[in-house]
């Protein structure tokens, strides 16, 4: 939040990074609805509950630590110069709206489908909106066995043929 911050104040001290900024906005605002809606896809395909895979979430997490070090090597070898690295700031104003288009395509497949998402961890799943906090675990442990049983009797259907 606080590059976010620091990268509003840089498009106003900077009108020239506001296209920048601009597209970075819209660019995280998109990525966030359409992550978050494969993610409801997901989460109805698989019967209330979606977990990302480890690789998948050690991909996204490589990619990102190899981002920062490349931009710190950037930034340490002066490879960037001071302009560089303020049209670079104006990119961070990218990073709540992805959390904002993230909230939004949420926001919309509960309200279509009348079900809230949570998540634990790398988590996610859908119970009935309404619930008090008690019901809630009470329906995610009831969703959780449904969910084992069925897919171990998948397994035992698959090493019998």
């Amino acid at each position: 939040m606080t590059w976010s911050l620091t990268a509003t104040i840089q498009v106003g001290l900077h009108p020239s990074n506001v296209g920048v900024s601009l597209v970075a906005g819209i660019g995280g605002f998109v990525a966030g609805v359409v992550s978050a809606r494969g993610t409801a896809g997901r989460i109805e395909k698989n019967g209330g509950e979606y977990r990302a895979s480890r690789k998948r979430t050690l991909i996204v997490v490589g990619l990102g630590l190899a981002f920062g070090a490349l931009l710190f090597s950037l930034i340490l070898s002066e490879a960037l110069s001071l302009n560089a690295l303020l049209e670079f700031y104006s990119l961070y104003v990218g990073i709540p709206a992805l959390y904002f288009g993230i909230a939004v395509g949420f926001r919309t497949w509960e309200a279509r489908n009348g079900k809230e998402i949570l998540s634990e961890g790398r988590t996610f799943y859908s119970v009935p909106k309404g619930l008090s906090s008690q019901e809630k675990y009470q329906y995610r442990a009831e969703q959780w066995y449904r969910l084992r049983i069925r897919n171990s009797g998948e397994r035992e259907a698959a090493g019998k043929v």
